[in-house]
Order: C-alpha cells, then structure tokens, then sequence
C-alpha cells in the first residue's frame, strides 16, 4: 500500500537501511533531484524520500526537503517493500529519467 507520511516533527533521525539513492527528473521540472529509497525497520516498511537537501558523511545522515533526518543504517542495499514504493512514487510523480548514484554517497 502506498501513503504519505507524516511532517516531521522532531529532529530525530528515522533509521534506514538496504538504502540506495536515485537521481532523477520528473514532473515538469527539468532539473534532477536526488531521493532516498529504502527500508525503515521501525515500522517495516518502504520508503522514498522528498529530495536530498544535504548529506552528512561523517554521521551518515541525510536531511530532506521535507525537514526528515534520515540515519543511514549499514551498506546499501535492496529491499522488496522500498522497490515497491520506489516505483509507485515515480509513476506517481510522472518520471522520466533515473540513475543509480548510491556510490557517491558509501564507500565500501
């Protein structure tokens, strides 16, 4: 099932791994953005971010457009539940381009 979430309303970072980031464009801009995709174990479920607004590699955390913290947990990876969201949320948002940047943000 697809739905939104709600504002953030602390500055606790929300746990998430097998996390991967995507820059794509889509809707009627013309300019890519970067999005967070992946699983959040709290509630077990998937999950894509708004854009990236900053990435902190030495906490390894990511903060969004929305405001959310994102506290990255382990190597990337894949999840079933996050693929699922990843691909309801571009069909939602009209995209028409993606590119698997996730490398730029771990080194292994």
């Amino acid at each position: 099932m697809i739905y939104g979430i709600a504002e953030p309303r602390n500055n606790f970072p929300v746990t998430i791994m097998a996390w991967s980031i995507k820059e794509i464009v889509w809707g009627e801009s013309e300019q890519p953005t970067r999005h967070l995709v992946g699983h959040i174990p709290q509630n077990s479920s998937g999950r894509a971010s708004s854009a990236i607004q900053s990435f902190d590699r030495e906490k390894m955390q990511i903060t969004t457009s929305s405001g959310r913290v994102y506290a990255l947990l382990g190597p990337p990876g894949e999840n079933g539940d996050a693929d699922y969201v990843w691909t309801h949320w571009k069909k939602i948002n009209n995209a028409q381009s993606e590119k698997d940047v996730t490398n730029e943000y771990y080194e292994s």
